[in-house]
């Protein structure tokens, strides 16, 4: 039995599984190589095709309808094995297995990538993976200059001229050890926070810079001058249980310290601390298939799947 007329050209597929991982048909084009004008007749004609609206177009972008969503669950699998069926071809043309360089954020690095990359390989199987961990600041520079197709960093970091979409949300913590002065209180002040002896990320962190903006945009603009400046999350944690000093850290980083108790949170109320982690590319830039997938997987991450 041939291919149905509505499923024989999956290009369409893909480009509106661009679309839900991107948010935007323009962003969609540039990765493909197209024109929005392009993206848009193929999706209309899959629509016709189909006899479903799948987009909701607005002035801020486009979003997937619920039957949009649906259909791309289901299409995925193909998706999927088409990619797979590419990647076996290769190992009898003698094409060398894909590539994906990437940069990213040490709490992504840490905590989300290893799961993203498990399910990246369950799609692509013969995948090569190159990781460059930096901070936030130095991850845009290693993405603007060209050095990683994929880069994951905290939003205010990313200028105008990188594309980027959100894959975490995370809050900033205030930590101490169990037999600080701290551990007992019910909160601390920004001042306490401004003046105590920080243990701190280095200067082009998202934790340092997403704590630096907020001190400086209160009524009463605060500054830190941190008595330590530490390039690990695990060092910040070690020195900070070991009653070195208080610590800002992203939650997702020390859940298993809070879990158990070898660090105490403070509650700060008179701060949000809150960080939206972005992944971030070139613009123009025509995604491979693992960076492609990538996105995917870490953008459904973003939107609860």
């Amino acid at each position: 039995m041939g291919l149905s007329p509505r499923v024989s050209d999956l290009g369409p597929f893909e480009l509106l599984a661009t679309i839900a991982a991107t948010g935007s048909i323009g962003a969609c084009a540039r990765h493909h190589g197209l024109s929005q004008p392009a993206v848009s007749t193929r999706i209309r004609g899959l629509e016709q095709r189909l006899g479903l609206a799948l987009l909701d177009r607005h002035p801020r972008g486009a979003t997937l309808t619920e039957t949009g969503q649906l259909v791309l669950r289901w299409a995925r699998p193909a998706l999927e094995a088409t990619a797979g069926l590419d990647q076996a071809l290769n190992t009898l043309t003698g094409a060398s297995p894909a590539h994906l360089r990437l940069a990213a954020s040490t709490t992504i690095a840490e905590f989300f990538l290893p799961t993203w990359f498990t399910a990246l390989r369950n799609r692509l199987p013969g995948t090569n993976i190159s990781l460059l961990c930096h901070n936030s600041a130095d991850t845009v520079a290693l993405i603007r200059r060209g050095g990683a197709e994929l880069g994951f960093a905290e939003a205010g970091h990313i200028p105008a001229d990188l594309e980027h979409c959100p894959v975490v949300r995370d809050r900033l913590v205030v930590v101490v050890a169990p037999d600080h002065p701290w551990a007992d209180r019910r909160e601390v002040t920004a001042t306490d926070l401004a003046t105590a002896p920080l243990i701190l990320r280095e200067t082009g962190s998202a934790t340092r810079s997403v704590l630096h903006d907020r001190l400086a945009s209160l009524p009463d603009p605060l500054t830190v001058v941190p008595a330590m400046e530490l390039t690990s999350a695990t060092a910040i944690k070690n020195a900070a249980a070991r009653g070195l000093g208080p610590a800002v850290l992203g939650e997702l980083t020390v859940r298993d310290e809070l879990a158990d108790r070898t660090l105490i949170e403070v509650p700060i109320p008179t701060l949000t601390l809150e960080r939206n982690l972005h992944a971030c590319w070139r613009p123009h830039h025509r995604f491979t298939a693992p960076a492609r997938h990538l996105l995917e997987i870490a953008t459904a991450q973003a939107h609860g799947g």
